[in-house]
């Protein structure tokens, strides 16, 4: 390629060096803005925990459901991280904690609340009564009857936490109960109950055996 003799002379070394390195950097202008636009498109960023201040990602500013267990590393949340009540039952799905869920001895005294532990919050409660007959004949005689012993049973998977007994029908007023007596058994828990009475068979009475679990 030939040059012009007169442009020649005015084209120094310093002159040509200049104008490639004006181009260069354009060209890296130009690669620098196409990085920031594909970013952009791309949506966000990774941000890193040392990016974080302290107290800055509260539970107001999370939506609901954007922290999965799945994000969450093993024992990152630890007891010492929990607010005191942060952890109750209407933050907690049904039956999400199980026994494998909770460590050995994580679960003591010291850790439940007066009154939160009863029958009612570990299983349904059932009420099982059998009538009891009044054995008398004659009616304010001087010998009182001893009744019939009848029993109320616990059913299937129930155990016995309580007993009770009633005089629905007192008759004549001449009447005692004379046991309600709880019945452990490997067969089944029961309540055995009887009254005396005096008044020629027309009082009644109730056993009753109040019984946790079941089907």
């Amino acid at each position: 390629m030939r040059v012009d003799e007169g442009l020649n002379r005015f084209l120094s070394p310093g002159t040509v060096m200049g104008a490639i390195g004006m181009a260069a950097g354009l060209a890296a202008l130009v690669v620098s803005l196409s990085g920031i636009a594909g970013a952009a498109s791309n949506g966000a960023r990774l941000i890193h925990k040392g990016e974080i201040a302290p107290g800055a990602v509260t539970a107001k500013a999370l939506a609901p459901g954007a922290v999965r267990s799945r994000a969450i590393a093993g024992e990152a949340v630890t007891s010492a991280k929990l607010g005191d009540g942060a952890v109750n039952k209407r933050v907690l799905k049904k039956a999400v904690v199980t026994s494998k869920a909770i460590a050995p001895n994580a679960v003591t005294a010291g850790a439940i609340a007066p009154g939160s532990v009863y029958g009612g919050a570990l299983a349904k409660r059932n009420l099982h009564i059998t009538p009891i007959k009044d054995s008398d004949s004659v009616a304010s005689n001087p010998e009182w009857t001893a009744g019939d012993t009848g029993s109320a049973v616990c059913g299937p998977g129930e155990a016995l936490i309580g007993t009770g007994f009633a005089m629905v029908q007192p008759g004549n007023r001449e009447v005692t109960w004379l046991q309600a007596l709880p019945v452990l058994s490997g067969t089944g828990d029961s309540v055995s109950g009887r009254f005396a009475s005096n008044s020629g068979g027309t009082a009644e009475g109730e056993i009753v055996a109040i019984c946790l679990g079941g089907p």
